[in-house]
């Protein structure tokens, strides 16, 4: 598995999704995007996308759930 660690940055405070949008990059449909919380939407742009499970108080997250959204600290 390859990845690519994209960046963007800008003044002020700006949402992670709103700058995404206007950066404008384009993603290969085949490529499976892999990103946090601050990216809900983006499967309507891209359907290859993966966001982390959220938990509610009907719905905890499960010893699974929790491990898939423990952050990969290797490259």
């Amino acid at each position: 598995m390859r990845q690519v660690i994209c960046t963007d940055f800008s003044n002020g405070k700006k949402h992670d999704f709103r700058l995404f949008k206007k950066s404008k990059i384009l993603i290969h449909p085949k490529v499976k995007v892999i990103t946090d919380t601050g990216y809900q939407g983006i499967q309507k742009i891209h359907n290859n996308s993966e966001l982390p499970k959220k938990k509610s108080k009907k719905n905890p997250l499960t010893k699974n759930d929790k491990t898939k959204k423990q952050p990969k600290n290797t490259v």
